[in-house]
């Protein structure tokens, strides 16, 4: 297909200088968005063996809810209720501690503290109040913000920030997309090896794009929607309603007077009855002290639905109501209007389809932080000043060539060696800090500090240098993941837990990450060696 010259040159800038703009951003949201495809097993598999209790009989809910509700008045207002929640997994039934305030549910609280409630086998109660591990929320809010701190309103301003930058993200993959039609038919698929690094990270960096473009086109127009929904509503409810509020709370529901004994196992069967297909995962109660204002919030759960939420699908009702339990929130009882809005959630998410769909997204999501760093490489190999002839000095190396080599390095593999940093030290500390008040926290602070830390290091001695050497400590930190489940077992009473039997593969995926990085490792100390003096990568600087 033939391009006009001008519009090719112009598309060719666009897609150069907005792919550098916004490259470094969408590295660590892609790679942290693959990894959060299994958020909850990865804060599972990140879970402290205090932190689990033992599991309950469906039929045992109302006699755990009643002996909690003695013993601790708290629970007369809240708690949360956990059947097969991959989420919420520590314990069947969960609520805050008398001196917390009140969070939503997705903040990622590093004080937290919750109380946790089971029924032992011998039937007595079992409580115990856990500051609660949530590795997989670290990777979810990197994912979402890219790791940038501060809040407006109810979203960080990370979320703000990549909404813009996915405004760029989307022009990069148009201009790229009119750039490479001239030659899509020729080079589709062509990753010519050789002496020219330029050609190869082309190559690959054009097959990575092509071929997930739907993907990143979604992406892309989905972040933007979910950064500035709230502005989009308030154009579109000035245009329509004429600034009145576009979405009413439904009418309150009667209630009996007085108000019936709350049955949490009543609750379930009815919600099953109406929400066939889907599993019941959680049941959050709020304001029971109050009858008539009292909410229930049912997470649900159906690989085979798209869901609105970033996991579940949702069935909020009143507790004590005798009516039936609304599903219009369900996508087997939404309008087409309501399928296409759900179709972008999930979409976006990948909570479709099991787990299947969730390791395409894995694969999608890293060859997307391939994409952008392999785009960074490209603009560095093609304003590289060559050494063309061996008499002459070694070309100096213009200062914006390394600025970019060395923002590129640090702070992408600085990011990939911050997360799994923050994956070891999370299993080690109740080993050197039994009184650990706050996981959490730990890992957040390690994230940030080692990630600074990356980027600090790089710029003191330059790419070439720092190159091999972080990704050979990202192999070695990904390797004494599986070794301290092994350290673990061999070893059982110093604070360590091995990974459980369904989360072994974290621990099998860790080796096969660790041999790639170890690959990577030897290909960059070989360039490093072999590159001209004078050159971005090559240890003989000028």
């Amino acid at each position: 297909m033939k391009v006009r010259t001008d519009i090719l040159r112009l598309a060719k800038e666009l897609h150069t200088w907005v792919g550098i703009t916004a490259g470094i951003l969408l590295f660590i949201c892609f790679f942290a968005g693959g990894l959060s495809m299994f958020q909850h097993d990865l804060s599972k598999w990140a879970t402290p063996p205090q932190q689990s209790l033992s599991a309950i009989q469906s039929n045992q809910y109302n006699a755990l809810v009643a002996q909690v509700q003695q013993q601790y008045p708290e629970a007369h207002k809240s708690f949360r209720i956990n059947l097969n929640s991959k989420e919420f997994h520590y314990a069947p039934m969960q609520w805050k501690a008398a001196d917390e305030h009140r969070q939503d549910d997705h903040d990622f609280d590093t004080n937290q503290n919750t109380m946790l409630a089971t029924i032992k086998s011998n039937g007595k109660l079992h409580v115990e109040q856990e500051n609660l591990s949530k590795l997989g929320w670290l990777i979810e809010q990197l994912h979402e913000s890219a790791g940038i701190p501060g809040t407006i309103g109810h979203h960080t301003i990370g979320v703000y920030v990549m909404g813009v930058v996915s405004v760029l993200y989307f022009l990069a993959l148009m201009t790229g997309l009119i750039v490479l039609l001239p030659t899509l038919v020729k080079d589709y698929f062509a990753i010519r090896k050789g002496k020219n690094k330029k050609r190869f990270w082309l190559d690959a960096h054009n097959v990575v794009g092509i071929t997930s473009l739907p993907f990143h086109i979604l992406i892309s127009v989905t972040v933007i929607i979910f950064a500035f929904h709230d502005l989009f509503y308030d154009a579109i409810g000035q245009l329509v309603s004429k600034g009145k509020p576009m979405f009413e709370r439904p009418p309150a529901v009667r209630v009996a007077d007085p108000a019936p004994e709350l049955d949490v196992e009543k609750i379930l069967a009815r919600i099953q009855q109406q929400a066939q297909g889907y599993e019941v995962a959680s049941i959050s109660f709020n304001n029971l002290d109050q009858p008539a204002k009292a909410s229930a919030r049912a997470s649900l759960y159906s690989p085979d639905q798209m869901l609105r939420g970033d996991h579940f699908d949702v069935m909020s009702f009143n507790p004590y109501q005798d009516q039936p339990y609304s599903t219009n929130n369900l996508n087997t009882h939404s309008s087409a209007m309501d399928k296409v809005i759900k179709s972008m959630f999930s979409l976006h998410f990948g909570n479709y389809g099991g787990d299947i769909t969730r390791w395409l997204y894995v694969v999608l999501g890293i060859g997307g932080a391939f994409l952008f760093y392999s785009g960074n490489i490209l603009w560095i190999e093609s304003r590289i000043k060559r050494q063309k002839n061996p008499n002459l000095p070694a070309p100096q190396q213009r200062k914006d060539v390394r600025l970019i080599a060395n923002l590129t390095v640090g702070t992408c593999l600085g990011c990939v060696l911050a997360i799994f940093s923050s994956m070891f030290i999370g299993r080690w500390a109740y080993v050197f800090y039994p009184e650990l008040l706050s996981i959490n926290a730990l890992f957040m602070y390690s994230y940030y500090i080692i990630f600074l830390l990356c980027i600090v290091y790089v710029f003191i001695v330059g790419a070439a240098k720092a190159l091999p050497k972080i990704l050979l400590i990202i192999a070695i930190v990904l390797f004494l993941l599986p070794i301290t489940s092994i350290f673990a077992l061999c070893i059982p009473n110093i604070g360590l837990w091995a990974s459980s039997g369904s989360l072994w593969w974290i621990d099998i995926f860790a080796i096969i990450f660790a041999l790639a990085f170890l690959r990577f490792f030897q290909q960059a100390q070989m360039r490093m060696r072999h590159a001209e003096a004078g050159s971005i990568w090559s240890d003989r600087q000028v």
